[in-house]
Order: C-alpha cells, then structure tokens, then sequence
C-alpha cells in the first residue's frame, strides 16, 4: 500500500503538467529587428566623438603629463630606513655558475661549477651615495660628503631626479625596482658604497639635526 501511494505522488506532478492548455500570449511592446554594430565601427565613433569635444586632448596632455612626472620622480624604493646606529658591512659579489657559458658557435667559454668574482677582471669607479632626495639633511649629507671623493655617482631612492641633479651639480640616477639595494643588502640610508679589495664595502650614516649637533659642539668646547 505504501509503495502504491509513493508512486500516485511521483506521477501527480506529472499529471499537472500535462494538463495545462499552451496559449498565446500575443506581442507586447515594438519589435525591432537584430543588427549587430561592428566593434571597430563603435570604437571609430568614440574615438571621432573625443576629436571633436576636445576629450582626446585633455586625456593626450593627461598622459604627457604623467609620463613626465614619473620620468622625474620613479616610484620610490620602499623598505629603507634611516638609522641611528650606522654600521658597515660587505658584500662579496662571489658566485658560482649553474650551467655552462656558451659563445655565439655553441662553444663552451666558461663551465659550469666556475666560481666567478666581477671586481678580478673590473673596477668599480669611484664610489656610489644612495640617498632620499626629499630628505634636505641627506642632501646636506651628500653634497659634505661628495667633497672627499674624486668621482661619486648619486642613486636615489626617492625623490625628484631633476630638481637632485640641480642641488648636487651632478648626474642623478635612480634605483628602480630595488635592484641595487637588494642585491647589495642595503635597508639604511644613507650610505656609501666603494670597493674594498675583492669585496664591496657599503657604510651606512646617521644624520642628526643641526640643533642637536651644535649642542654637541657647545658640550665639547666646554670640556
């Protein structure tokens, strides 16, 4: 009895189903016919309707503009400090090839498990100042420090590479992406960076305010 009654209630939905009558609803609304637009003819209209109400050229000078701005100040090297306990420490450019060096004819010029240093065969002219140009104490800083040195390249790791270029007199450039800093290990600044035998030398420094240096000086003549 009980499976008869479960199969009454599998077929009445069926049963319903089957009963109801199709009707015509009929048209409701305007109808219009399918065209699809060529894409390239929309963009051709656009790009037209822009000419014409000046949008292409506020949006061609906003570009311009752009560009400029982050050809003078790239995007700032992130995760660098000052530091009030400057140390100096060394990086050994040292490596180890992990597969053979082969010529333009496929020959072997270098193998792999060579152990290879840069500074055997080149070296590193004069010295390198990494430095924030927005901070005035590290431009202060470079600009004392430069003195000592018969050749120094500028890095920046943030700031304005014209307005550097202006305040130091010299050629400014600027290390993107971190690929000096991080290769180096360097996380303060600012710093020096000159070669020391086979090895790189890199000198971090601690600013101080001119107030607090003066008081210092002050100390020192009365003792």
């Amino acid at each position: 009895m009980a499976t008869s009654f479960s199969k009454i209630l599998i077929l009445l939905p069926t049963l319903a189903l089957t009963s109801i009558e199709a009707k015509n609803l009929g048209v409701w609304g305007t109808l219009f016919p399918i065209a699809e637009q060529d894409l390239r003819e929309i963009i051709y209209q656009r790009l037209h309707e822009m000419e014409q109400n000046g949008e292409m050229a506020k949006l061609r000078e906003k570009f311009i503009s752009r560009v400029k701005e982050h050809t003078l100040r790239p995007t700032p090297v992130a995760g660098l400090t000052t530091t009030e306990k400057p140390q100096t420490f060394y990086y050994d450019p040292t490596y180890t090839l992990t597969q053979n060096i082969e010529d333009h004819e496929g020959k072997i010029i270098a193998k792999k498990g060579t152990v290879i240093n840069p500074l055997d065969v080149v070296t590193l002219r004069g010295v390198l100042f990494f430095l924030n140009a927005d901070d005035a104490k590290q431009i202060a800083w470079a600009l004392a420090q430069g003195k000592k040195y018969n050749y120094v390249k500028y890095i920046l790791v943030r700031g304005n590479i014209q307005e550097a270029g202006k305040r130091l007199n010299e050629r400014i450039y600027f290390d993107q992406h971190r690929s000096l800093t991080k290769q180096l290990g360097i996380k303060h600044i600012p710093c020096i960076v000159k070669q020391e035998g086979k090895r790189l030398q890199i000198q971090e420094f601690a600013l101080e305010d001119k107030d607090s240096q003066k008081t210092k000086d002050e100390e020192s003549k009365k003792n």
